[in-house]
C-alpha cells in the first residue's frame, strides 16, 4: 500500500512501470477534463473508472474488498474520502467472486488504518491489502475519484 500526492507519481515508476500510463491519462484528463465512465489506457491491462458519488457514514453491512489480478490506483480529483484498510491476512472473507471470473472478494474484519484522501492524493492498494472505500472522514461528501486498475505482471 502507497499513499502519496499524485504529484510524486513518478517515485513509483521503478515498482510499476505501468503508472508511467496513469500519468500521461492524469494530465490529459487535468488538462480536458472527462465525463464518468471507464476508459482503456491499455486495454485491460491498465484503465480508469471515472466517479462521482457521495460518501456516507460506515454501516455494518459494509465490507473491506480486496482483488488479485489487479491492483488498484484511488485517486481523488475532488471531494474528500475515508478509506479504511487491513491486511488481508488480518480479515475473514465473506464472499469472492473470483472463481467466476471476478476479481473481486469481499471481507469482514477490523481496520488497522484509516486513510483520508483529499484533492490530488492517492491510495495504491495491492492484492495483499484489503479496503474499504467511499465512506464519509467528517460529514458526507461529494467525490470525484478515478479508480486506475493496474494488471498485476
Amino acid at each position: 500500500m502507497i499513499f502519496d500526492k499524485m504529484d510524486n507519481i513518478s517515485d513509483y515508476f521503478d515498482e510499476i512501470p505501468a503508472l508511467k500510463k496513469v500519468e500521461v491519462f492524469m494530465k490529459d484528463f487535468i488538462k480536458n477534463g472527462k465525463e464518468d465512465g471507464t476508459y482503456e489506457i491499455d486495454g485491460r491491462r491498465v484503465f480508469a473508472m471515472i466517479q462521482s458519488y457521495r460518501t456516507k457514514p460506515q454501516t455494518s453491512e459494509m465490507m473491506f474488498e480486496a482483488h488479485r489480478k489487479y491492483i488498484d490506483l484511488q485517486y481523488i480529483a475532488s471531494g474528500i474520502e475515508k478509506i479504511r484498510w487491513a491486511k488481508l491476512s488480518s480479515v475473514d472473507m465473506v464472499r469472492e467472486e473470483y472463481s467466476k471470473g471476478g476479481d473481486i472478494a469481499f471481507y469482514e474484519g477490523d481496520a488497522l488504518f484509516d486513510f483520508t484522501l483529499t484533492k490530488g492524493t492517492f491510495l495504491l492498494l495491492y492484492p495483499e491489502d484489503a479496503h474499504l472505500p467511499g465512506l464519509s472522514a467528517e460529514k458526507d461528501a461529494q467525490v470525484r475519484k478515478i479508480v486506475f486498475k493496474i494488471m498485476m505482471q
